[in-house]
């Protein structure tokens, strides 16, 4: 009987001791949870608040937002709990892999370096080759290719061979020039130089272009290269001359198209600048200028601290 209650008394400790033990684990616990949800709602507050602003949720909404938010906080906690250290890990390879990378990087641009002074001796030695080469020709004879170069581009061959004979006196004597000009100061192998040089004979050109010479040009031009595709094929002269009105149509409104696109590109160009200034930002400027200078009272002016402009100061838009 007496070992029956000391057996007894034992397992009554023992059940005692894990309530004991259970009550203040949980006693433990609840201030770490308390501490957790308080740091979970800090730190999803400024988003619980933007989504509040947004959605406008009910009371419901707002209490089921907030149990959702601090559930992923949670999610984002454990996960960087066991992915930290492993990203930790992969974050110091990459670490030995970049310093690698930058020895590497070094070998390389000493290499290019060397390479950069072989490259260098090849580049004199080829200039050396085209001085011996250009020291075989007279400089009349660069004057006229350089000249004929120019012209080409100042002036597309089809239109050349429609322009009156003095015309293309005055051109030509301008490309000669601009060629001597260039081989006298050494920038005949200059692009950037021979570039600006067309451009202004091009410029030039434009003046006497006019339409009904241009239309004649391209007409020569279609008609030439459509008659070389027909070249072995005895046309009569009725088919010779439907294809030449063909070509004339196809130069009209070759014509016509372009006008009417420097027409709109001038249009869109005008109205750019336009738009440039009247931005949202440009209106509320002026309106607000408007209401300093035109709506508010001398009381007003001192209460909010503004000043009127004079009216040349503003802007209209």
């Amino acid at each position: 009987m007496k070992m029956r209650n000391t057996k007894h008394t034992v397992i009554t400790l023992v059940l005692v001791g894990i309530l004991c033990g259970s009550f203040a684990l949980a006693q433990t616990a609840a201030p770490k949870t308390d501490e957790f949800r308080a740091r979970a709602e800090a730190a999803t507050k400024e988003k619980l608040g933007q989504l509040i602003y947004y959605f406008k949720p009910t009371e419901d909404q707002k209490t089921k937002l907030k149990d959702v938010l601090i559930a992923q906080y949670k999610d984002l906690a454990d996960h960087d709990r066991v992915r930290g250290p492993k990203l930790k890990a992969l974050d110091d390879e990459l670490a030995v892999v970049n310093k690698k990378i930058a020895e590497l990087q070094k070998e390389v641009a000493a290499i290019e370096k060397r390479k950069a002074v072989h490259a260098s001796a090849r580049n004199e030695l080829l200039l050396d080759h085209k001085a011996e080469i250009g020291n075989v020709f007279t400089d009349e004879q660069r004057i006229t290719r350089l000249s004929r170069h120019i012209r080409g581009y100042a002036i597309y061959s089809q239109y050349w061979t429609v322009l009156p004979k003095e015309t293309q006196t005055r051109i030509q004597a301008q490309c000669d020039a601009a060629a001597a000009k260039l081989i006298q100061d050494n920038k005949g192998d200059d692009s950037g130089a021979v570039q600006a040089a067309y451009r202004a004979i091009r410029e030039d050109s434009k003046k006497v272009l006019t339409p009904e010479l241009r239309q004649a040009g391209d007409t020569e031009y279609l008609l030439s290269s459509t008659m070389r595709k027909f070249v072995r094929i005895k046309l009569t002269d009725s088919q010779k001359a439907t294809i030449r009105d063909m070509c004339e149509q196809a130069a009209k409104r070759k014509i016509e198209v372009y006008a009417k696109y420097a027409q709109v590109a001038k249009d869109r160009d005008a109205i750019r600048r336009t738009m440039s200034g009247m931005t949202s930002s440009s209106y509320y400027y002026k309106i607000r200028e408007d209401v300093v200078n035109k709506v508010l009272t001398d009381e007003q002016l001192k209460q909010g601290h503004f000043k009127r402009k004079s009216s040349n100061s503003s802007k209209k838009l």
